[in-house]
């Protein structure tokens, strides 16, 4: 349930997550910080504008399917290319590029996921208000799926680290968090499916859906002082003298 209280405190903790495994990259290239700078605030901007300004519903719970999936493909791009580094002998332009290699399958599955026939749509509807459909509890503990291989991807690691070595168990480490990454994009294909269908209809309306709890998140936005500079920049930018 989006409400007043997750919006805010999901989103940063997302931010703060990526920030933290976007820093473990290819430090070594030149242009990685530069490159780090960027992304990182521009991961910032979009931060602030879904926790204090956003109000469409499928902006905001597509960033949160991409931004889950995308933290487990990222770890496994940082170990492909430090594993294509190791075989080159050389931390390159080559070696970055198979870094991103993982991420390009999960792109790649979330595309094919997204433009599959959808089953049934994951979503209820109060007007323009939207929010997910309750799940029953046999359904909500697959959602545990992803973390229970990470977690078991990251004791495979440590033994085989004892067995056979820091690479073998890199590698094992690789492909289960990107296990991961297109194991929590087909748990949440069905969502992924419905925002697609949201957006589709929303081409045709004059206001976009937006969250069922709106009136909660906007009473609690206005209490927070980020937002109140938001709409007074938004304001000065509309008066007849900016």
């Amino acid at each position: 349930m989006i409400d007043g209280t997750n919006i805010k405190k999901v989103s940063w903790i997302l931010l703060g997550i990526f920030i933290f495994f976007l820093a473990l990259g290819p430090s070594n290239l030149q242009f990685f910080w530069p490159a780090f700078l960027i992304i990182s605030l521009v991961a910032l901007g979009w931060t602030l504008y879904l926790i204090y300004v956003c109000e469409k519903f499928t902006a905001y719970t597509i960033s949160l399917v991409l931004t889950t999936a995308g933290l487990f493909s990222l770890l496994s791009c940082n170990l492909a290319y430090h594993a294509a580094a190791r075989l080159l002998d050389e931390a390159g332009i080559a070696a970055f590029l198979i870094g991103l290699v993982p991420m390009t399958i999960t792109a790649l599955t979330y595309l094919i996921l997204a433009n599959g026939n959808p089953t049934f749509h994951p979503f209820e509807h109060d007007g323009i208000k939207v929010q997910p459909r309750p799940q029953n509890k046999q359904k909500l503990s697959i959602a545990y799926s992803p973390l229970l291989v990470a977690g078991a991807t990251t004791v495979a690691a440590s033994i085989f680290s004892k067995i056979v070595g820091i690479f073998t168990s890199g590698m094992v480490a690789l492909f289960g968090l990107l296990a991961c990454s297109l194991t929590l994009l087909f748990y949440s294909r069905h969502i992924i499916r419905g925002l697609r269908s949201l957006r589709n209809q929303e081409k045709s309306m004059p206001i976009p859906y937006t969250f069922m709890r709106i009136d909660e998140i906007r009473k609690a936005r206005s209490h927070w002082w980020m937002s109140r500079l938001f709409r007074w920049a938004a304001s000065w930018r509309r008066s007849p003298g900016a």
